[in-house]
């Protein structure tokens, strides 16, 4: 694995920052797994960040944002047809192809509820190995963030 980078998937977030500026993705969002990420990322040299947008498409962590209100009252509440999730794959799996293609990761942490993960591609195609915490709610999978981002979680 020495050598090998890994990628951290975040999916999108109702709090934002509101400044008027245009942003870095990964300081446009300002949701939990985002202040978790910004805080340990610091140290980290191996990880390489993707963001899941309100389109429920990704976009690198870097990628310059402006800002925009989220939409509704509570983001976990949204709900999206079947035709935006199959076009939002659609999009992902051509930046994801990309981004993945020859595989320089040797994993990827996926940090986002399950119903915008139905907007992602089959990353284990691409012979990364996938990280998802699936249950338990926001504790367990910001520890299980923290952990990965110190390069201490193994499991899947």
């Amino acid at each position: 694995m020495a050598g090998k980078r890994r990628l951290l998937v975040l999916g999108p977030s109702f709090r934002r920052n509101k400044s008027g500026e245009v942003l870095p993705a990964l300081e446009r969002f300002d949701g939990l797994f985002f202040r978790v990420a910004r805080k340990y990322l610091g140290g980290v040299r191996d990880v390489d960040v993707v963001v899941m947008v309100d389109d429920l498409t990704l976009v690198n962590g870097d990628e310059p944002l402006p800002y925009c209100e989220p939409e509704g009252s509570e983001w976990g509440k949204q709900k999206f047809s079947r035709e935006v999730l199959e076009k939002a794959k659609a999009k992902n799996e051509v930046f994801l192809g990309k981004k993945l293609k020859g595989s320089q990761y040797s994993e990827a942490f996926i940090a986002m509820g399950k119903c915008y993960a139905e907007a992602l591609t089959d990353f284990s195609r691409y012979g990364s190995r996938i990280i998802f915490p699936r249950s338990g709610g926001f504790g367990p999978k910001v520890q299980a963030l923290k952990a990965w981002l110190g390069g201490k979680v193994t499991c899947p």
